[in-house]
């Protein structure tokens, strides 16, 4: 069998029409703001972390809060940074994504029932 008659086949998958549907279309858009917007504060948190270490060590050293070192503080804040960023991927995906998946998914099944049809 070649890969052009495999197309041809019911129950297979022609891509491009799929990629072009206006639902695949959305779930892309969504899944790439979530992404990218999550990934800026990741790059941000990072950054804030390296700046502080490398350009204010003796602040980060010498100052104490709550009787905890400054350093200490911000390398937590780096630990719970991760973790409120997972927790807001994993919301964002269920609230934001999934919708915009269910609605692709739907879309691509009646596609794929109209070419059988």
């Amino acid at each position: 069998m070649t890969a052009d008659a495999s197309l041809t086949e019911p129950g297979t998958a022609i891509w491009s029409p799929i990629l072009a549907l206006p639902e695949f279309v959305e779930l892309r858009r969504r899944r790439r703001a979530v992404t990218a917007s999550l990934g800026v504060v990741a790059i941000a948190l990072f950054t804030g972390f390296l700046v502080g270490f490398a350009f204010f060590p003796e602040l980060l050293g010498g100052t104490a809060l709550l009787g905890i070192p400054l350093s200490l503080w911000v390398v937590f804040s780096q630990f719970a940074g991760t973790w409120v960023l997972v927790y807001a991927y994993f919301r964002l995906s269920r609230i934001y994504i999934q919708p915009a998946a269910d609605a692709a998914v739907l879309a691509i099944e009646l596609r794929q029932q109209e070419r059988a049809a």
